[in-house]
């Protein structure tokens, strides 16, 4: 992960992006509640209590999978020959959903019930606790989030530090495998953050 900051405007003493907020919580919850549309892009906007979430859709894999296999099977049962043309790739669709604190609440609850009990360790892969850790990252430092965005596997933050100048944090499959090879190779140790260990 990498770290820049530049001087620019930052929100004053009476912006309410100043408003306490549990990012790590949020971002959870946001990821939660999005995972089920399979986000390519995503970008999450917020005033510190509300959050805005905009993006585009893969088509479900688990649905190009299934269709696939069946018309393999379907065409060897019937010997036809596949098509000599694929199909016209399906367009990305797009989705827009804002959460306040009344929402955010709501669908963690609706998650309590399967996290109480369950010891094991959380999928660092998720898109929930991929976005957790982005905003764990906000937490961290006391910062106020400004931005976060998703493009593929590469997540980024933009967040205003305890001085209010604009900080940046980037998260990749290959940092999340690193830190998952040490945390394995380390047992007995408390779980570490994705992030420890890196400059950001």
């Amino acid at each position: 992960m990498s770290q820049t900051h530049t001087t620019t405007e930052s929100p004053t003493s009476d912006d309410p992006g100043l408003a306490a907020a549990d990012y790590g919580k949020a971002m959870r919850v946001i990821g939660q509640d999005l995972a089920g549309l399979f986000p390519r892009t995503l970008e999450i906007e917020t005033d510190g209590v509300n959050f805005e979430a905009r993006g585009e859709s893969h088509p479900n894999p688990f649905e190009a999978v299934k269709e696939s296999i069946f018309t393999k099977t379907w065409n060897w049962l019937f010997k036809r020959e596949p098509a000599a043309t694929q199909a016209m790739p399906v367009p990305a669709a797009r989705f827009s959903r804002n959460y306040g604190p009344e929402e955010i609440d709501r669908i963690d609850r609706l998650h309590s019930a399967n996290r109480s009990g369950n010891l094991r360790r959380a999928d660092s892969y998720s898109l929930a606790e991929r976005l957790r850790t982005m905003g764990a990252i906000v937490d961290s430092r006391m910062g106020r989030l400004k931005r976060l965005s998703k493009d593929g596997d590469r997540l980024f933050v933009e967040y205003w530090d305890q001085q209010g100048e604009l900080q940046s944090a980037k998260l990749t499959t290959v940092i999340m495998y690193r830190s998952q090879h040490r945390q394995d190779h380390q047992p007995g140790n408390a779980p570490l953050e994705l992030w420890e260990g890196y400059d950001f």
